[in-house]
């Protein structure tokens, strides 16, 4: 899915300690991360994250009295040394869990044939493998998503400006296609490349088109590339993008993000009104000071507070299997890490990711700010709504 596209990792590879001793056994978790190459921009505060994380779950105490050794390791935009930093983390290091996937990635038949759970973004083709846990829209409300608020705005042409980097972004299409056909809206999409040293013939072409909005699946800061590029050649078109592909700090200086529309299936990461966003914001500048607290930072904290959620709900102890960590997940129940998170359960069976992660919150730029939309508040996708676009993606 797009979000998967663009809402990598993050910056290093290390394990993480730190923190007061627990009483139990230690816990190794691996975190699997895109942490260079052509998507970090988006990525850089994803590994700082989960290791923040873990450095603040080892400083209270740990989880249930257990200390976690975080294990990331970075592929560096290489499905193959992915899928090499999987088989050392399983087999070498024995972690009982991962906690954030990159996103690209050649490891799902490995880690459905070895049974180990999997927390994070998960790709178009992985949402029945009982391995995977989503955590943030799922593919199918991530697209749809984006054609309902920008229908709710006028939009009836649509652009998609896709990665040419990765398959995943490509697999979206037909999705985009159906799912802005459904809003009564056409869908010119285009191919984009990070290193490209131009982006006019796909803008002109988007122009050409009428596009209104369009969505642009790359990193962060070709996002604003191929942005700032396409209102050069006078295409006047709000972007829309997945909450995870924005920089703060650059969307804020660009003048061309005003009126952005951004999808998210986190919480937005600036409004300190939500105890878990506080708790989030805490721990970033303590134990990874200087890190960009924006949302791709959230999601991984995010992503590792639903293991967190699903230890403590299920009373994990000493030396807990990859088994027990994947009924702990299936045992959640409407669980939001404290406002992180719209209500998530996984529920048995091959829909545990299609049930869940329906919900998204919205937000857009105005005046040179964040600004929720819909009073901050989560809106939530019937599940029918989303069943014909099931088929239009490749089953695990």
């Amino acid at each position: 899915m797009v979000a998967l596209a663009i809402a990598v990792v993050a910056a290093g590879c290390s394990s993480s300690s730190g923190g007061t001793s627990a009483a139990g056994s230690t816990w190794k978790l691996g975190s699997p991360l895109t942490c260079s190459g052509p998507l970090a921009s988006s990525a850089g505060p994803y590994c700082d994250a989960v290791r923040a994380w873990a450095k603040s779950v080892n400083a209270s105490g740990g989880i249930n009295g257990h200390r976690i050794d975080l294990i990331v390791k970075d592929d560096a935009g290489n499905p193959a040394t992915g899928l090499r930093n999987v088989r050392e983390l399983v087999e070498k290091d024995h972690v009982i869990a991962l906690v954030g996937l990159p996103p690209a990635y050649t490891f799902s038949a490995y880690l459905k044939a070895k049974k180990i759970p999997a927390i994070g973004i998960i790709g178009n083709s992985d949402y029945r493998n009982p391995s995977f846990f989503n955590v943030g829209l799922n593919p199918f409300a991530s697209v749809f998503s984006v054609s309902q608020e920008t229908s709710r705005v006028g939009v009836r042409n649509f652009g998609f400006a896709y990665c040419a980097e990765s398959a995943g972004c490509a697999q979206s299409l037909p999705i985009i296609q159906a799912a802005a056909g459904g809003f009564g809206q056409t869908t010119t999409s285009v191919k984009v490349s990070s290193s490209a040293a131009d982006y006019t013939a796909p803008c002109l072409q988007l122009k050409n088109a009428g596009v209104q909005a369009m969505l642009i699946g790359a990193g962060s800061d070709v996002v604003l590339r191929v942005l700032d590029s396409c209102v050069a050649q006078g295409l006047k078109a709000r972007v829309a993008a997945p909450a995870q592909a924005i920089e703060p700090n650059d969307w804020l200086k660009d003048r061309n993000t005003e009126g952005a529309i951004a999808i998210s299936g986190y919480a937005p990461w600036y409004d300190t009104t939500i105890p878990g966003i506080r708790a989030f914001q805490a721990g970033m500048a303590k134990y990874a000071p200087g890190t960009e607290t924006g949302a791709a930072a959230s999601a991984a904290w995010s992503i590792a507070e639903v293991f967190k959620g699903a230890a403590q709900a299920a009373h994990l102890g000493d030396n807990p299997t990859p088994a027990q960590v994947t009924q702990a997940l299936h045992g959640l129940q409407g669980f939001t890490a404290d406002g992180l998170l719209p209500p998530l359960s996984y529920p048995q069976g091959a829909e545990q990711n299609l049930a869940s992660s329906n919900c998204y919150f919205t937000f857009t730029i105005k005046s040179g700010a964040f600004a929720s939309v819909n009073g901050g508040r989560a809106e939530c996708i019937d599940q029918q709504k989303l069943a014909p676009f099931v088929k239009l993606l490749p089953a695990s």
